[in-house]
Protein backbone atom coordinates (compact mmCIF):
# COMPACT_ATOMS: atom_id res chain seq x y z
CA UNK A 1 0.00 0.00 0.00
CA UNK A 2 1.61 3.51 -0.75
CA UNK A 3 0.73 6.22 1.18
CA UNK A 4 1.11 9.74 0.43
CA UNK A 5 0.89 13.16 1.53
CA UNK A 6 -2.42 14.87 -0.35
CA UNK A 7 -1.44 18.04 0.67
CA UNK A 8 2.43 18.12 -0.77
CA UNK A 9 2.94 19.19 -4.09
CA UNK A 10 5.12 16.37 -4.86
CA UNK A 11 2.02 13.99 -4.22
CA UNK A 12 0.14 16.00 -6.92
CA UNK A 13 2.86 15.04 -9.32
CA UNK A 14 3.34 11.45 -8.59
CA UNK A 15 -0.37 11.21 -9.03
CA UNK A 16 -0.48 12.16 -12.32
CA UNK A 17 3.00 10.70 -13.25
CA UNK A 18 3.11 7.51 -15.68
CA UNK A 19 1.65 4.02 -14.03
CA UNK A 20 -0.73 5.48 -11.10
CA UNK A 21 -2.43 3.67 -9.53
CA UNK A 22 -6.16 3.81 -8.88
CA UNK A 23 -6.70 5.91 -6.13
CA UNK A 24 -9.31 3.98 -3.84
CA UNK A 25 -10.75 6.25 -1.11
CA UNK A 26 -13.14 4.37 1.99
CA UNK A 27 -13.97 4.94 5.76
CA UNK A 28 -12.27 2.94 7.67
CA UNK A 29 -15.34 0.80 8.80
CA UNK A 30 -15.70 -0.65 5.18
CA UNK A 31 -11.79 -1.22 5.39
CA UNK A 32 -12.94 -5.39 4.57
CA UNK A 33 -14.80 -4.09 1.05
CA UNK A 34 -11.75 -1.63 0.17
CA UNK A 35 -9.42 -4.87 1.14
CA UNK A 36 -11.53 -7.20 -1.23
CA UNK A 37 -11.25 -4.13 -4.27
CA UNK A 38 -7.57 -3.99 -3.35
CA UNK A 39 -6.71 -7.60 -3.66
CA UNK A 40 -9.22 -7.88 -6.62
CA UNK A 41 -7.67 -5.14 -8.63
CA UNK A 42 -4.22 -6.03 -7.84
CA UNK A 43 -5.29 -9.55 -9.22
CA UNK A 44 -5.80 -8.24 -12.62
CA UNK A 45 -2.88 -6.30 -12.62
CA UNK A 46 -3.96 -2.73 -11.28
CA UNK A 47 -1.68 -1.11 -9.28
CA UNK A 48 -4.16 0.35 -6.01
CA UNK A 49 -3.59 3.30 -3.70
CA UNK A 50 -5.80 2.88 -0.46
CA UNK A 51 -6.69 6.19 1.39
CA UNK A 52 -9.15 5.70 4.06
CA UNK A 53 -10.93 8.86 4.76
CA UNK A 54 -9.64 11.16 7.03
CA UNK A 55 -10.18 14.90 7.89
CA UNK A 56 -8.92 16.16 4.52
CA UNK A 57 -10.55 12.93 2.35
CA UNK A 58 -12.17 16.25 -0.24
CA UNK A 59 -9.43 18.40 -0.81
CA UNK A 60 -6.81 15.03 -1.59
CA UNK A 61 -9.81 13.50 -3.82
CA UNK A 62 -9.79 17.00 -5.63
CA UNK A 63 -6.19 16.75 -6.05
CA UNK A 64 -6.49 13.48 -7.44
CA UNK A 65 -9.33 13.97 -9.62
CA UNK A 66 -7.64 17.33 -11.36
CA UNK A 67 -5.47 14.61 -13.71
CA UNK A 68 -6.52 11.54 -15.68
CA UNK A 69 -6.35 8.75 -12.84
CA UNK A 70 -8.98 6.51 -11.95
CA UNK A 71 -10.82 7.16 -8.65
CA UNK A 72 -13.06 5.21 -6.86
CA UNK A 73 -14.73 6.15 -3.81
CA UNK A 74 -16.52 3.76 -1.57
CA UNK A 75 -19.52 5.33 0.02
CA UNK A 76 -21.79 3.28 2.80
CA UNK A 77 -24.62 4.04 5.46
CA UNK A 78 -20.69 4.22 7.46
CA UNK A 79 -19.42 7.21 5.75
CA UNK A 80 -19.45 10.55 7.76
CA UNK A 81 -18.36 12.77 5.10
CA UNK A 82 -20.69 15.96 5.60
CA UNK A 83 -22.17 17.44 2.26
CA UNK A 84 -20.10 20.28 2.50
CA UNK A 85 -17.20 18.36 2.21
CA UNK A 86 -19.00 16.08 -0.82
CA UNK A 87 -19.56 19.07 -2.64
CA UNK A 88 -15.99 19.95 -2.86
CA UNK A 89 -15.42 16.74 -4.56
CA UNK A 90 -15.35 17.29 -8.80
CA UNK A 91 -17.25 15.18 -10.23
CA UNK A 92 -14.77 14.18 -13.34
CA UNK A 93 -15.17 11.15 -15.94
CA UNK A 94 -12.06 9.15 -13.70
CA UNK A 95 -14.60 9.34 -10.93
CA UNK A 96 -16.15 6.17 -9.78
CA UNK A 97 -18.88 5.84 -6.93
CA UNK A 98 -18.97 2.59 -5.45
CA UNK A 99 -22.30 2.22 -2.97
CA UNK A 100 -21.51 -0.88 -0.62
CA UNK A 101 -25.21 -0.58 0.77
CA UNK A 102 -28.69 1.01 0.23
CA UNK A 103 -27.69 4.06 1.01
CA UNK A 104 -27.97 6.56 -1.81
CA UNK A 105 -24.81 8.67 -3.09
CA UNK A 106 -24.18 12.17 -1.97
CA UNK A 107 -26.31 14.14 -3.79
CA UNK A 108 -23.00 16.27 -5.05
CA UNK A 109 -21.90 12.59 -6.59
CA UNK A 110 -25.18 11.64 -8.16
CA UNK A 111 -24.01 13.37 -11.45
CA UNK A 112 -20.96 10.94 -11.38
CA UNK A 113 -20.43 7.05 -12.80
CA UNK A 114 -21.89 5.80 -9.75
CA UNK A 115 -22.56 1.78 -9.45
CA UNK A 116 -24.02 -0.20 -6.43
CA UNK A 117 -22.57 -3.74 -5.18
CA UNK A 118 -25.45 -4.10 -2.46
CA UNK A 119 -26.46 -7.31 -2.50
CA UNK A 120 -24.40 -8.46 -5.61
CA UNK A 121 -22.56 -11.96 -4.88
CA UNK A 122 -18.63 -12.06 -5.02
CA UNK A 123 -18.68 -12.74 -9.32
CA UNK A 124 -21.30 -9.88 -10.10
CA UNK A 125 -19.20 -7.34 -7.83
CA UNK A 126 -16.17 -8.53 -9.71
CA UNK A 127 -17.96 -7.67 -12.52
CA UNK A 128 -18.77 -4.42 -12.19
CA UNK A 129 -15.44 -3.42 -10.51
CA UNK A 130 -13.54 -4.73 -13.45
CA UNK A 131 -15.99 -2.92 -16.18
CA UNK A 132 -15.09 0.36 -13.66
CA UNK A 133 -11.50 0.02 -14.50
CA UNK A 134 -11.61 -1.25 -17.83
CA UNK A 135 -11.07 -4.36 -17.52
CA UNK A 136 -7.60 -6.25 -16.48
CA UNK A 137 -3.82 -4.67 -17.11
CA UNK A 138 -2.42 -8.07 -16.59
CA UNK A 139 -3.89 -11.10 -19.55
CA UNK A 140 -2.77 -13.61 -17.17
CA UNK A 141 -4.94 -12.21 -14.26
CA UNK A 142 -6.89 -14.49 -12.21
CA UNK A 143 -10.46 -12.20 -13.07
CA UNK A 144 -9.43 -12.59 -16.80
Amino acid sequence: MTTFNARCPMWNALRHAEDVPVLLSYTLADAVWAQWINRSLQAAGHAVEMAPAGVDFAHRLSIALSGPDPVIILVSAEHRGTASEWSRVPVTPTLTVLRLDAVPAPAALRAANCKSLHDLDEEEALEILMTVVDGPQNPFSRTS
